[in-house]
């Protein structure tokens, strides 16, 4: 009787596990169908082969983001000395779209490139690799707010709504890829914090970041962030004397981390060659900060991120003393930061640029809120 009971448990386990993965890769489609349909998705292959080729109109900071295109191209070469092999994709499909009320003008758009020679193959791993960014962000989501929130159901919910999120912050974006591999290595420095696993796995993740993107430049400091005591400190009488700050190990990891993203970054542009960056409607600094805070494109950006995070920040504000002490420290070292530094470096309507703050911080402080008021509500009845 009892083994039955074990079996049954067990089986059910396996059911509700693939019927997760299945509900994970459904969720991981639907931002893509955004970017294509909404966003400029189409762009991403003219922009791909410009930065391999070395002659992106975005030079910089783009030129010097090479960890997803050049991966992008190691699963290129993977395919065609595979399954290119067996099937080649380009030889078998023709696309050709004919209709008596016409087309649109996407839709020519979308034909053209499917008949431009490689580009089916590139849209094919594009579309893949995008969909497994997202399958393992809701993964590692998954993980990481198990840390904070007990309810599987909850993590649920808010998984859903991070996969709206993400299809709502498609704006003025190709499939970005940067900026989703930098949710996942943020994610994977968050999981070895929480669960206090092995921190030199901080050494591998530290150039990943810089091949990939500027803004890891704050995962070290993430990291030594969490391992500080701030429980003595006061801002109102500003004792840093009572900041307990970590063992030397800490610190010399995160210096050698700063060593490691610095040497790339500097590196990077060394080898590229440095250009200024290109002025997208206004020069990075105070005029992007006027821009985005005090005109119709700060409206629009307003708008787009109700539409991304909807109120949370608000009722994070409200509750925030409430908040797990961990949790309030990677806001106020990481939320003001990461968006002071891009409401003054880009036009702020991308919201995908602001998901790192969103996935680490926000949604589980809103999804924690809730889970102990529905714990202090049924205490009560």
């Amino acid at each position: 009787m009892s083994t039955h009971i074990t079996q049954s448990l067990q089986k059910n386990k396996r059911r509700g596990k693939w019927l997760l993965a299945f509900c994970f890769a459904l969720l991981s489609v639907y931002p893509i169908y955004r970017n294509f349909y909404y966003s400029n998705g189409l762009l991403t292959y003219e922009r791909h082969r410009a930065v391999i080729e070395k002659r992106s109109e975005f030079y910089n900071p783009w030129q010097y983001r090479v960890l997803c295109p050049y991966m992008v191209e190691g699963l290129l070469w993977v395919y065609n000395h595979t399954i290119d092999k067996v099937y080649p994709i380009e030889e078998k499909l023709h696309f050709s779209i004919e209709s008596t009320s016409g087309t649109g003008a996407e839709t020519d758009q979308f034909v053209k490139l499917l008949q431009t020679p490689g580009a089916m193959k590139y849209m094919i791993l594009f579309i893949l690799f995008r969909f497994s960014e997202h399958f393992f962000i809701f993964f590692l989501v998954w993980r990481l707010w198990q840390h904070f929130i007990k309810s599987k159901w909850l993590i649920f919910f808010g998984i859903n709504f991070l996969a709206l999120a993400f299809g709502n912050a498609v704006t003025a974006a190709d499939l970005s890829f940067n900026t989703y591999m930098d949710i996942i290595l943020y994610l994977l420095a968050a999981n070895i914090i929480v669960y206090k696993k092995n921190p030199y796995w901080l050494l591998l993740l530290t150039p990943l970041s810089a091949f990939n993107r500027e803004t890891g430049l704050l995962m070290p400091a993430l990291y030594f962030v969490s391992q500080t005591d701030f429980t003595g400190f006061s801002f109102r009488k500003i004792n840093i004397g009572q900041i307990v700050f970590p063992k030397k190990q800490t610190w010399l990891l995160t210096i050698a981390c700063y060593v490691i993203f610095i040497s790339i970054f500097i590196g990077l542009k060394i080898y590229f060659g440095y250009r200024p960056q290109q002025v997208w409607k206004a020069p990075a600094g105070l005029p992007m900060l006027k821009l985005n805070l005090f005109s119709a494109v700060g409206v629009k950006a307003y708008l787009e991120l109700i539409g991304t995070f909807a109120v949370i920040p608000l009722i994070v504000f409200y509750k925030f003393r409430s908040f797990p002490y961990l949790l309030r420290k990677w806001f106020l070292f990481l939320v003001p930061l990461w968006f002071v530094i891009h409401f003054v470096s880009v036009v702020a309507y991308q919201t995908r640029l602001f998901m790192v703050p969103m996935v680490l911080v926000l949604l589980p402080m809103l999804l924690w809120r809730v889970e102990q008021e529905t714990l202090k509500a049924n205490t009560v009845a």
